[in-house]
């Protein structure tokens, strides 16, 4: 057996972590080639096959799996190494794929960001939006934050934080319109509301017999622009707190009677449980919703 290149097990542990050369290769900057050129070197040097191609990805042998904690104390002493003789405190590099709803992503999370920066320089983030459910693809993302508990194996599910939805209007609409006291009193209100096509997510199911109470006047399948409709006067939004309790152009209509309470999850892909940056991200996006209380459900009073 030859003599590990130590570099090799880099390439090693993004193939473990993406399952595709492609995504790996993304992550690291390196072209594809290079991932499964370095891992067949690795191979050589140890003589054993450490992955097996199947229609999901590559996944680890049972070589691959005895090689996986070493390679893993390694990276974090290499890092640990970096630290000390730049005379900076440990912190791990590398990028971290967030993927969020559009709201929550756009209006908690990105703001928080400035926290981790500060305490962890060397991770980079990057935040995808997106409405639609996700597919759980291999090496989609790092985590996940979504209103849906996913049936498929292989992914670690922690809760997030609760949220409620609630009604708002503006004060241009709400003076010029008859005062509501009671939700019988919707069924003469104008709604801004969601697309039908998007009716089978979970959020939207219990509101239903509101929207079927009033005059659905704008539908969109974006919660920004629900916000901004609302706003501007054209009906009542049902919304998160989180967009619209402190926005000074919306005031609360019928808190006390109207709103529906939904939970955000964060889905870890199980073959990143272990990877120090994934971890120290999920850390702060707790922490994040853990700061963010107040919005996410703000006193019905």
């Amino acid at each position: 057996m030859h003599e590990v290149n130590l570099e090799d097990l880099r390439y090693f542990l993004s193939l473990t972590r993406y399952g595709r050369l492609a995504t790996a290769a993304e992550r690291l900057e390196v072209e594809h080639t290079t991932i499964r050129r370095r891992v067949l070197a690795l191979e050589k040097q140890l003589g054993e096959r450490l992955f097996d191609k199947t229609p999901r990805g590559w996944t680890l042998t049972s070589a691959g799996r005895r090689l996986l904690p070493y390679a893993q104390r390694i990276e974090a002493e290499a890092d640990a190494a970096r630290a000390a003789v730049s005379n900076d405190r440990h912190s791990p590099r590398g990028t971290v794929r967030i993927v969020a709803t559009d709201g929550f992503g756009g209006s908690v999370i990105a703001p928080g960001l400035a926290r981790l920066r500060e305490r962890h320089p060397g991770i980079a983030v990057e935040l995808v939006t997106r409405m639609h459910l996700l597919d759980y693809g291999v090496g989609e993302f790092d985590l996940a934050v979504t209103i849906h508990r996913p049936e498929r194996p292989g992914f670690h599910i922690a809760h997030l934080c609760d949220y409620d939805l609630r009604l708002y209007g503006s004060p241009g609409y709400l003076a010029g319109h008859p005062r509501i006291r009671v939700q019988d009193d919707l069924a003469d209100q104008d709604l801004v509301w969601f697309v039908p096509s998007l009716l089978d997510l979970p959020e939207l199911q219990s509101a239903e017999d509101i929207a079927a109470k009033a005059n659905v006047v704008f539908r969109t399948t974006n919660l920004f622009a629900q916000v901004e409709a609302a706003a501007a006067g054209v009906g009542l939004g049902l919304v998160p707190c989180f967009l619209a309790h402190h926005d000074d152009r919306l005031i609360p209509v019928l808190h006390d009677q109207v709103w529906a309470r939904r939970t955000f999850w964060v889905i870890t892909p199980n073959r990143l449980l272990n990877t120090e940056r994934v971890a120290l991200v999920a850390e702060h996006l707790a922490e994040t919703a853990r700061l963010a209380q107040d919005r996410l459900i703000p006193s019905r009073n």
